[in-house]
């Protein structure tokens, strides 16, 4: 956590885009979509908001793209600011699966009022709430490729699909790692953008079963409370959201 970033945002923010991105925290999230790849580059979005409808950009300083290669190096991905999000790109080495990830972190607390700030606890006078939210955004692009599938784990809290495409009409095995483990007894959104149709799937034995049931952009979410990861003064939780972004073909 960078709490001194987190500072300077906290003056120099108006208080709409705070309140903006303490919707993204708390209660919305971020995806990866639209992927396009071309001769020399591989190319998404990330976006703000809920069930895939755009509310807010977050501070550039808050987007760190990560893109592993088809061999499974780190390349350097940019990331232009547009009106509702950014354009992330890599080059193109070769073909193969792309996987794209954002991740953002921060703290937030709010008052009895529900006034929102992004500080530890111990700057907001009164607080009554805070937690410590990690963003993962993840999105795998395949260029031309028909071998075999073997997803990246990157993030703390991981989806990983069994394949690298959906269409409708099947059923999409996903398993969900949280510190390298299985994780069991929860739920996983998926949630179809061009139906506005939404599902929450069991979790057993870290891994679920997703019916494919329309066609379109599919956006998988998990999130996950973690009340043992806690820093007296500065939160009292962490809380761990991952989305990924399928489309049927």
């Amino acid at each position: 956590m960078d709490y001194e970033l987190m500072d300077h945002l906290n003056r120099t923010l108006d208080r709409k885009l705070l309140e903006q991105l303490s919707k993204v925290y708390y209660g919305h999230e971020m995806w990866i979509d639209t992927p396009s790849s071309a001769e020399s580059t591989v190319s998404c979005h990330l976006r703000y908001g809920h069930n895939m409808s755009v509310d807010g950009v977050a501070p550039k300083s808050y987007v760190n793209p990560i893109v592993y290669a088809p061999d499974g190096k780190n390349i350097k991905a940019d990331e232009t600011e547009e009106k509702d999000g950014y354009l992330l790109s890599c080059p193109r080495f070769e073909d193969g699966d792309y996987s794209f990830y954002v991740d953002s972190s921060s703290v937030w607390c709010h008052d009895a009022n529900n006034k929102w700030e992004m500080c530890p606890k111990s700057k907001m006078k009164g607080a009554t709430y805070s937690g410590a939210f990690n963003l993962i955004a993840k999105k795998i692009i395949s260029t031309n490729n028909d071998g075999k599938f073997v997803p990246v784990s990157h993030s703390t809290l991981e989806i990983l699909p069994e394949t690298r495409s959906i269409k409708v009409g099947d059923r999409l095995e996903i398993k969900i790692i949280y510190e390298g483990r299985k994780l069991d007894g929860s739920k996983i959104k998926a949630y179809c953008r061009d139906a506005n149709k939404d599902a929450m799937v069991d979790i057993v034995d870290g891994k679920a079963s997703i019916p494919i049931d329309c066609a379109g952009t599919y956006m998988f979410l998990m999130r996950h409370r973690d009340e043992t990861k806690k820093i007296d003064d500065m939160f009292d939780e962490t809380i761990y959201v991952t989305t990924l972004v399928m489309e049927t073909f």
